[in-house]
């Protein structure tokens, strides 16, 4: 789960669509795309993958006048030999049950894993928190976490790697060019990372034009984007899920929000200045893995950014009949590929920095 689809409103606005904006609590401003239908509310179906290892509770810390839920996966296997951890940065609207598949994996492989909701999704903004937050507070409350995780890294003598799916990997890949601890991070994993949007998501003109207006007046106004379940998954108990889920539906994002995370995939796009030549983490692998039929975004921004980046070690994985969320809601066949992936390059990564 990413991108909205489409980004603000729809190239064709369906007749029986609506858009109703309206004023609380002071200056917060809403704005609900209401859709008509004669459907019955559907029952929340059961989160599809059956956790191996014992899933740890949620966690909360406060920074910046936010209340952050966070969830830290240890190594549980036989031995609990820890190699690595990772920091997983969520999608658009995503939160940490969406990973649970991912982190059990890691950790049976001896990673530990850490991820928190971030500003403007799950439980650290709920209601009409939800979908609120400006590239500001992204990185900066990225920063906040990241620092609590090289320390504790640090103390343990383990590596810290970076993995970031969507919205969440054009955060990574930024990251890796302008974090302020970029060059004390182990190697950047992109999933899927949204750099430009498919055709089949990409908004129109008008869109184009109004979305800086939207965002600089009306920052605060949220929309329901919707969310294109297909695009997600070819697995339908992940989309039954996720289509019941209320903590993915509706996908609220603010104005803000949203023409913040396509700026910031454009300019991994677009390099002006040769920004990636320039800033990337020097001497950090990264590898970027897309489904290839990824109708959210398009697999050839992944390839342009391969292209630019000056790491000698980079690589682009594609595969072929796997959609958006490789990771995360896509069939267990398209995971274990992608996965065993991961592993093999973390494992190689791990042995790299062992050397003298």
């Amino acid at each position: 789960m990413a991108a909205p689809s489409p980004v603000f409103f729809p190239p064709k606005f369906p007749i029986n669509d609506y858009i109703h904006i309206k004023k609380s609590h002071g200056s917060l401003m809403q704005a609900t795309l209401k859709r008509r239908t004669n459907q019955k509310e559907k029952r929340m179906a059961p989160y599809p993958y059956k956790v191996q290892t014992t899933t740890p509770d949620l966690q909360y810390e406060t920074f910046d006048g936010a209340k952050f839920g966070y969830m830290f996966w240890p190594v549980q296997n036989g031995n609990n030999e820890v190699k690595g951890r990772v920091l997983l940065i969520h999608g658009f609207g995503e939160y940490t049950k969406i990973q649970f598949r991912l982190m059990d994996h890691l950790s049976l492989n001896g990673y530990e894993s850490f991820t928190f909701d971030q500003r403007g999704a799950g439980v650290t903004s709920t209601g009409k928190s939800k979908g609120v937050t400006d590239e500001y507070h992204v990185f900066n409350d990225l920063e906040h976490f990241v620092e609590r995780n090289l320390r504790e890294c640090k103390a343990k003598g383990i590596p810290l790697f970076m993995w970031g799916h969507s919205m969440g990997g054009g955060i990574c890949l930024n990251y890796a060019c302008q974090g302020k601890h970029k060059n004390e991070i182990s190697g950047y994993i992109g999933s899927g990372p949204l750099i430009i949007l498919h055709p089949h998501t990409m908004y129109n003109k008008a869109t184009e034009i109004m979305a800086p207006l939207l965002a600089r007046f009306l920052p605060r106004v949220r929309i329901d984007t919707g969310l294109d379940l297909n695009g997600i998954t070819s697995d339908k108990t992940y989309r039954d899920f996720l289509g019941s889920d209320p903590m993915s539906i509706p996908l609220y994002g603010s104005f803000r929000q949203m023409h913040d995370f396509m700026q910031r995939g454009a300019k991994l796009y677009k390099n002006e200045n040769n920004y990636i030549q320039k800033n990337f983490a020097k001497n950090k692998p990264v590898i970027i893995m897309h489904g290839q039929d990824d109708t959210i975004n398009d697999p050839k921004g992944s390839e342009k950014f391969i292209q630019d980046c000056p790491s000698k070690d980079k690589e682009l994985k594609l595969y072929p009949n796997a959609r958006h969320s490789i990771f995360s809601l896509e069939t267990d066949k398209v995971f274990n590929i992608a996965f065993d992936d991961m592993k093999q390059w973390l494992d190689r990564h791990i042995a790299t920095e062992a050397k003298p």
